[in-house]
């Protein structure tokens, strides 16, 4: 089993990274040190509660989003139907195809943003 604090980090990394932020950036925004931040991102060290809601609230997902690994489900439980559909659509693409379909819903999200 990983540690539990890289499975939180590298969900934070990915949110950050969808988000388009640099870790300066969200940082920043949740009041901690980039060092604080980076060693979170890594699983150097754990984040309390308070400061993963923080950066949760930060980065716009729910705190159970970056706590998913935690459930006790398999990750594909862990999915939304939805999510479960994409990824099986997924698995059948070349590594062209995962690309332009990850730049689409790149481009929807940052569209729904404003």
């Amino acid at each position: 089993m990983e540690n539990i604090g890289f499975l939180i980090g590298k969900r934070i990394t990915g949110a950050r990274i969808a988000k388009g932020l640099t870790q300066e950036q969200l940082a920043e925004k949740c009041s901690i040190s980039v060092s604080s931040l980076s060693r979170i991102e890594t699983g150097h060290n754990m984040a309390s509660l308070k400061t993963l809601n923080v950066i949760a609230n930060a980065l716009d997902v729910n705190i159970d989003y970056l706590l998913y690994d935690l459930c006790g489900k398999s990750e594909e439980q862990c999915l939304s139907p939805q999510a479960r559909e994409i990824a099986a659509l997924l698995e059948n693409m070349d590594e062209e195809d995962r690309q332009l379909a990850l730049d689409i819903v790149l481009s929807v999200s940052k569209h729904r943003k404003h």
